[in-house]
C-alpha cells in the first residue's frame, strides 16, 4: 500500500518501491476520467457516440494506470530495479527504460538535497555493468514538514535490505548553488540549470548557427534600420496630421519588419561569402569544431579536447513566469546563455554568443560528453530589448483603450 506519510513508497512484504512525482500524476489523470465515465453513465444519453468517447475514456485510464516510473527494491532475489514504462503486475507491456542492479555491487544510498530537489543516490561499486562515477538517481516530490518522516522511513526500509544509507536530506549534506556564483558544470549542476527533462535525450552534437543573430559591423547599421528611421518619420507625420494612432502603428511596425529583413540579407551574405563550408557547431568526445562565421579570416577551429584549459558559459535566468526564491517551484524560468568563452592552452580564447545556437542543449553537451566547464550566473538581464517593446506596447493598449472608451461617451451618452 502507499505510504500515509509520503504518498511515494509503496510497499509490499518482501519488496518496495519509491515511486516517481512523474508517476503519481497519472491519478489526476485517472480521476477526471472516472468522474467522466460515472456522469456518462448516470446522467448524459448513452447514444452510439458517446459509448465509443465512454469506451475510449476507460482505455486510457487503464494505459495511465499501468504507467510507472520507480525504483524496486526487491529482498527476495536481492535485487535492486530501475524500471520505466507500462506494466499490469508484474508483466511489463511496454519499457521504456529498464536497469537490474544486484545488492551485492550497491556500495550505498545517499539520501541528499541538490539544487532545493530531493535526491536519492544509488552509489555502485566499479564494475563493468555500472561504473561507480555514473550513479542513479530518482528526485522525490515532498513538502518540508513530511521530510524527516519520509528520510526515517526510507531508512528503515533500505537497512532491513541490507543496503548501506548515508545522509538524512539535511543542512549537512545539501549540495547548494548560491545565486550569481560559480559551480562546475556535473549531471546535477545541468539538470537543476536547464529544469527540463531534456538529459535524457539523445546528445546533440551539431549546432547550426543562427547567422540574423550574429553581430554585424558597424557599417551596417545605418543600412540595417533605415527603412525604421523613415517608417517612424511617416509615423509621426500621420500621427501629426490626422491623429489616426492605428495607422501610425502600422506603419511603424512594416519599417521594423523591413529593418529584420534587411538584417537577414546583409548577414548572409557577410557571412557566407567565400564559405562553402557548413555553418554549425560541432562536438564529438575529443574535438570541438567551431565554424568560420566567428572569425575575422574565414577559417573554421577544430581544438582538441585535451587542448581545452576552460570553457566559462556565462548565464542568467530569462523569468517567464511568477513566484520568489523562497518558493522555486512557483518560478517558471528558463536559462540565458550570454557567453560560452572556451580558453585554450595555447594562450588563445574563443567567444561563442549563446543566442547564436541552440547554447541550452550544447551546455547538456558539454556535460554529457566530459569536457571540463563551469557555470557562472551574472547579473546582466536578458533579452532586455524586449522591455523596450513592453512598455510602448502597453502605452499604446492604454491609449487606444482610453480612446475606444471616450468615443463611446461622446457617441452614447452624450
Amino acid at each position: 500500500m502507499f505510504s500515509k506519510i509520503t504518498g511515494t513508497l509503496l510497499n509490499t512484504t518482501s519488496s518496495f518501491s519509491i515511486v516517481s512525482p512523474f508517476e503519481k500524476m497519472k491519478w489526476i489523470f485517472i480521476f477526471f476520467n472516472l468522474i467522466y465515465v460515472v456522469l456518462a453513465i448516470g446522467v448524459f444519453s448513452l447514444s452510439t457516440e458517446a459509448i465509443g468517447r465512454l469506451m475510449l475514456s476507460i482505455l486510457l485510464s487503464l494505459i495511465a494506470f499501468s504507467y510507472q516510473r520507480r525504483w524496486h527494491f526487491d529482498a527476495s532475489c536481492k535485487r535492486f530495479t530501475q524500471f520505466h514504462g507500462f506494466k499490469l503486475g508484474a508483466k511489463p507491456l511496454y519499457t521504456f527504460q529498464q536497469q537490474n542492479v544486484d545488492y551485492s555491487i550497491i556500495k550505498n544510498i545517499e539520501l541528499r538535497e541538490v539544487h532545493n530537489t530531493y535526491k536519492v543516490i544509488l552509489h555502485v561499486n566499479d564494475n563493468q555493468q555500472t561504473p561507480a562515477s555514473d550513479p542513479i538517481s530518482i528526485s522525490l516530490k515532498v513538502k518540508q514538514h513530511k521530510l524527516s518522516a519520509l528520510a526515517q522511513k526510507l531508512r528503515i526500509n533500505l537497512l532491513s535490505h541490507g543496503i548501506n544509507v548515508m545522509g538524512k536530506f539535511d543542512t549537512i549534506n545539501r549540495k547548494d548553488w548560491p545565486d550569481f556564483s560559480s559551480v562546475p558544470l556535473d549531471q546535477d549542476t545541468v539538470k537543476a540549470f536547464i529544469r527540463l527533462d531534456l538529459f535524457n535525450d539523445p546528445i546533440k552534437l551539431q549546432f547550426p548557427v543562427t547567422l540574423f543573430m550574429l553581430p554585424l559591423p558597424r557599417q551596417y547599421f545605418h543600412q540595417v534600420w533605415a527603412s525604421s528611421y523613415i517608417g517612424f518619420s511617416v509615423a509621426l507625420l500621420i500621427l501629426y496630421s490626422s491623429q489616426n494612432l492605428v495607422a501610425a502603428i502600422v506603419v511603424a511596425v512594416f519599417g521594423v519588419a523591413v529593418s529584420g529583413v534587411r538584417r537577414k540579407l546583409i548577414c548572409d551574405k557577410h557571412y557566407t561569402n567565400g564559405i562553402t563550408a557548413p555553418n554549425e557547431i560541432v562536438i564529438s568526445e575529443n574535438t570541438l569544431v567551431i565554424p568560420a562565421v566567428y572569425f575575422e579570416d574565414k577559417q573554421a577551429r577544430q581544438i582538441e579536447k585535451a587542448a581545452i584549459k576552460s570553457i566559462n558559459i556565462e548565464w542568467n535566468w530569462y523569468k517567464t513566469g511568477s513566484g520568489n526564491d523562497n518558493d522555486p517551484l512557483r518560478v517558471y524560468r528558463r536559462p540565458f546563455v550570454f557567453k560560452i568563452n572556451i580558453d585554450v592552452r595555447n594562450g588563445k580564447c574563443f567567444t561563442l554568443a549563446g543566442q547564436t545556437f541552440d547554447s541550452n542543449k550544447f551546455v547538456i553537451a558539454l556535460c554529457k560528453l566530459g569536457y571540463s566547464a563551469t557555470l557562472t550566473q551574472i547579473q546582466q538581464t536578458p533579452a532586455v530589448w524586449r522591455f523596450y517593446l513592453l512598455v510602448p506596447l502597453v502605452v499604446c493598449l492604454l491609449g487606444m483603450t482610453g480612446f475606444g472608451l471616450y468615443s463611446l461617451y461622446i457617441r452614447f451618452l452624450i
